[in-house]
């Protein structure tokens, strides 16, 4: 419950405009139901499931178990100071101190009855994090989907991630994310440009077509970079830690994994994940940024985002977890989207069923101030 009022407490907005609404019997057992639920002990999360999808789940729940209505939201946004807060649910705290390192752009574009702002935006040395409020004359649904381009100027590709949430009946807010830029120049300024062609609705599958357009430079901000290139294996699977960047708001974790043709023969898939705790005793959230290598996936290079690191801390212990696993219809696509239409794919049988999870050794690292 604190989190609700945490995040309560960043939003704009004026005590005497709150409505009490109504609410049936049922709503008012679905939402003791869901407090009873959140006061429960929490259960070990998944660490191969997307973070995402849960923070819009947490945000929903939070406006339906208050039970206020915001009327003073359809005249106009935004009225959400930390949007990246805000986002985050206070679940991770990997969002923490984004806002206070990042850039006001506040730039709106309007097309077809929407308006949409970019809020803040930072560039961490590695990934590009944006946020955005979007007005619209219409319901759009629960989740809205922008559809369109987002290009850092220089390179050749990126991956990224998106998230929205409805504030009110047609205000949302979002964040959006690209990260493992290919072939970009070093430079610690990045130039943005973000066209969005249409808005999906998903509820009744409408397309809301229009023209959003962004265009804007971000300066990194300041970073410390430490090379460590320790690699530890096990049973034909190779994990290096290449190197971290710390910032002032969060690290960045840079490592490689190599997977040997015996694997590969034998497994359809092969994951790495990183827990990180330090000599303090204190572990670390992150978020993966993605990442880039050959096309079956095996070795790849990675990075991932952490929370502020402790500035007392003085070692860093990097746990890799490895899970080998079988593609499924739960797990793997199996249709390929062309210009030509739908695709089959077929899965190559392999000798690999199931999955198999391994911790591998513990590798630390003392770090440099």
């Amino acid at each position: 419950m604190k989190d609700i009022y945490e995040l309560l407490n960043d939003m704009d907005i004026n005590d005497h405009e709150f409505e009490e609404m109504k609410v049936t019997e049922l709503d008012k057992a679905k939402v003791k139901k869901a407090l009873k639920e959140s006061l429960r002990p929490k259960k070990k999360m998944n660490k191969w499931k997307k973070s995402a999808a849960a923070s819009v789940i947490i945000v929903g729940f939070t406006a339906a178990a208050l039970g206020f209505t915001f009327p003073s939201y359809a005249s106009g946004i935004p009225v959400i100071g930390n949007i990246f807060k805000f986002l985050d649910g206070g679940r991770t705290a990997i969002y923490d101190n984004y806002k206070t390192y990042s850039s006001e752009i506040n730039q709106s574009a309007e097309s077809n009855g929407i308006k949409l702002t970019i809020q803040d935006a930072i560039f961490d040395g590695e990934a590009v994090s944006i946020t955005y409020s979007l007005e619209s004359n219409q319901d759009l649904g629960d989740q809205p989907r922008l559809r369109g381009r987002l290009d850092i100027k220089g390179t050749d590709g990126q991956s990224g991630g998106s998230q929205i949430s409805k504030v009110d009946k047609n205000n949302y807010v979002g964040l959006v994310t690209a990260s493992s830029f290919l072939n970009r120049k070093e430079s610690d300024t990045v130039h943005v440009q973000w066209n969005i062609d249409n808005i999906y609705i998903q509820d009744n599958k409408e397309y809301i077509e229009g023209n959003w357009s962004f265009a804007f430079a971000l300066k990194a901000t300041e970073n410390n970079i430490q090379w460590i290139d320790r690699t530890v294996e096990h049973n034909g699977v190779k994990v290096s830690i290449r190197k971290i960047s710390i910032t002032p708001m969060s690290y960045i974790v840079y490592y490689d994994q190599e997977v040997s043709k015996e694997i590969q023969k034998k497994w359809h898939g092969v994951d790495i994940d990183l827990d990180i705790r330090d000599d303090l005793g204190h572990g670390y959230s992150g978020k993966g940024n993605g990442g880039s290598g050959d096309r079956g996936g095996y070795n790849m290079s990675w990075s991932k985002t952490f929370e502020k690191l402790d500035p007392n801390a003085t070692k860093l212990m990097i746990t890799p977890h490895l899970r080998l696993y079988e593609y499924t219809s739960d797990n793997h696509g199996s249709v390929e989207e062309t210009r030509d239409g739908s695709a089959s794919i077929p899965i190559p049988d392999k000798s690999g069923k199931g999955q198999e999870e391994f911790v591998l050794e513990e590798i630390i690292i003392d770090l440099v101030k």
